[in-house]
């Protein structure tokens, strides 16, 4: 009996974790993106649809994880329970996944076939993670460490900008918003001529929450920039310049120059939350910023900007430049200020 109320508290344990879990995959009503779809569910709910399959689809891998690997394997082995205790808070943790839930959800809204091939989505990821951590522990960290870091003090702070992004789940909705375009377009079918512009905006939304937490993605970290004898806009220029790499990167296949004038419009507006309320952000979820009114701001600014840079020209690119480094200084400033 000893042993059944053992694993019984154990899943209670287990069951709280799951908890946890789901609540924070809530982080994705604070991302820019996700913000623009219910903007368009408003006016257009079919077109909609596209906006939620993706975000789902990039949710289903952290809503897949497993529980128990959120205990360190050193305490699972004191854990006072026999072999047949065992089973039963394996079999349990897996009935408590967050996605076991998401897919009896399934059964009861959309029929048991959506719900069973869910729940088999998630064992194939589980088995997956599994399979990964037992060929190599350190995976989930180890790889982060080949992030090359440009020379300088700059430089490292790049690294770490861009070792916090890829920690999170924005950058992948960025990735599959511009493979599944680069698909379409080897597909042999006609597309759009506007169609790449308004994907590399897409993408640009994809991150742009990002601008909102270029300190509050470091978590309690943040205060050791404090400790930088680097002025405050200098961290600023090396988290931004970060950014724009990356999204350099993502919209080079789509439309280069609205995507990266989209992103300085969107940094120009993220600087004020991210030094005056750094919020601490959860790795393996959407980054959570601010819909009203900064979110607002950033969404019309980013298709202002994107839209208009084509036919606007050179004017409307050094005025997006202007912009940037002025609320660089400013807010670079107001870091140093409050050290």
């Amino acid at each position: 009996m000893a042993g059944i109320g053992s694993a019984i508290g154990l899943l209670k344990a287990l069951g709280r974790l799951s908890r946890r879990d789901v609540r924070s995959v809530g982080s994705v009503a604070g991302q820019n993106f996700f913000g623009f779809g219910i903007f368009v569910a408003y006016q257009q709910p079919a077109s909609a649809e596209f906006f939620f399959v993706i975000l789902a689809a990039i949710l289903i891998f952290p809503l897949s994880s497993d529980p128990m690997q959120k205990i360190p394997a050193d305490r699972r082995v004191t854990w006072p329970i026999g072999r047949w205790e065992w089973s039963i808070v394996r079999t349990g943790a897996f009935a408590l996944s967050p996605i076991a839930w998401v897919a009896a959800a399934l059964v009861v809204r959309a029929g048991w076939r959506m719900g069973v091939l869910v729940c088999g989505v998630g064992l194939v990821l589980q088995l997956i993670a599994f399979a990964a951590k037992r060929g190599s522990p350190g995976l989930p960290l180890y790889w982060l460490h080949w992030i090359p870091a440009p020379p300088g003090a700059a430089g490292a702070i790049m690294r770490l900008q861009w070792r916090e992004m890829v920690r999170t789940l924005d950058p992948y909705l960025a990735f599959v918003l511009m493979a599944c375009t680069e698909l379409y377009k080897l597909s042999g079918k006609p597309l759009d001529p506007a169609a790449p512009r308004i994907l590399a905006l897409l993408v640009v939304l994809a991150l742009s929450t990002e601008t909102q937490v270029l300190f509050g993605i470091d978590g309690h970290g943040a205060e050791r920039y404090r400790q930088l004898p680097i002025r405050g806009w200098r961290i600023l220029l090396a988290k931004d310049l970060a950014f724009l790499v990356l999204l350099a990167l993502l919209v080079l296949p789509l439309d280069w120059v609205s995507g990266l004038m989209g992103g300085l419009a969107a940094l120009a507006i993220g600087h004020r939350r991210s030094v005056g309320r750094p919020i601490a952000q959860t790795p393996w979820r959407f980054t959570s910023g601010a819909i009203a009114p900064d979110g607002v701001l950033q969404i019309a600014a980013v298709f202002a900007v994107g839209l208009a840079v084509g036919t606007e020209g050179l004017w409307l690119i050094c005025l997006c430049i202007a912009a940037w480094i002025a609320s660089l200084l400013f807010y670079g400033w107001r870091w140093d200020r409050q050290a």
